[in-house]
């Protein structure tokens, strides 16, 4: 029985992942250059899923460098080089520093900064109008009302972005501690089956061995049976020797 390659399983889809995240990277940098997309809502969903899709390409890149591994432990049954086995370890190095970059990106201080001055922004602008419609108004008691409301309509903007954060990160959390009980269920059953297979293998020599001395049983039993019928026929010329003697004598003897 051979072992199948655990490497191709999975980067196939690491390639397809980081393409796809490169893609999207490319645009969200296109909505962060934009004063007037960024912070909108394409530009948050786009943030979002990015960091999710990076998140799951550090698992697979985990999952492939434990292929590695797995490979360099048999190499014989791999039929693997030095050199094919470092070409992977660089493929996963340059996933890593890919995906690194991105991250790094999307989680500066520039960025944040950005964010939040964009976000500010724009909700003081909402703020400048209100107070454009009320100005000259008798009602000032209104209008600091609307001022503090607005501050408050701020804070409470930033307190749920920050909760949706975290939201977000024990949900990968949690997701990652699925993914890490799947790994362990799945590296067991790959132990299992190679336990198994080894027994199989030694099931299979011990079959050998025993067909071997099968045949050899059956060929020494071939040995005596033919000395047996050999001894047989000696007998039997014997006995007619002996009858032709005794034939010979009476008939003498008549005479």
């Amino acid at each position: 029985m051979t072992l199948e390659d655990p490497y191709f399983v999975v980067r196939n889809e690491v390639q397809g992942a980081i393409g796809e995240a490169q893609q999207s990277y490319r645009r969200w940098q296109e909505l962060y250059a934009n004063k007037t997309t960024q912070g909108g809502q394409e530009y948050e969903w786009l943030k979002s899923k990015l960091l999710n899709s990076l998140k799951s390409i550090d698992w697979d890149l985990e999952d492939l460098s434990e292929t590695i591994g797995v490979v360099e432990s048999n190499p014989s049954k791999f039929r693997l080089t030095a050199q094919e086995i470092d070409e992977r370890k660089n493929f996963i190095h340059g996933c890593k520093d890919a995906v690194k970059t991105i991250k790094d990106h999307l989680g500066s201080a520039e960025v944040r900064t950005k964010e939040e001055a964009v976000t500010r922004s724009r909700l003081v602008g909402q703020q400048a109008k209100a107070k454009g419609k009320a100005k000259g108004s008798k009602y000032a008691k209104l209008d600091n009302e609307l001022e503090a409301g607005n501050e408050q309509y701020i804070d409470d903007h930033q307190q749920q972005q920050q909760m949706e954060v975290a939201q977000q990160d024990v949900q990968l959390e949690m997701v990652g501690q699925s993914m890490s009980v799947l790994k362990n269920l799945g590296q067991e059953m790959n132990t299992e089956l190679q336990v198994q297979n080894q027994m199989l293998d030694e099931f299979v020599g011990e079959i050998d061995q025993t067909q071997s001395r099968l045949d050899w049983t059956l060929l020494r039993l071939g040995k005596v049976m033919r000395l047996t019928t050999d001894r047989r026929q000696l007998c039997i010329v014997f006995a007619l020797l002996a009858m032709i003697v005794v034939i010979v004598f009476l008939f003498a003897f008549t005479l």
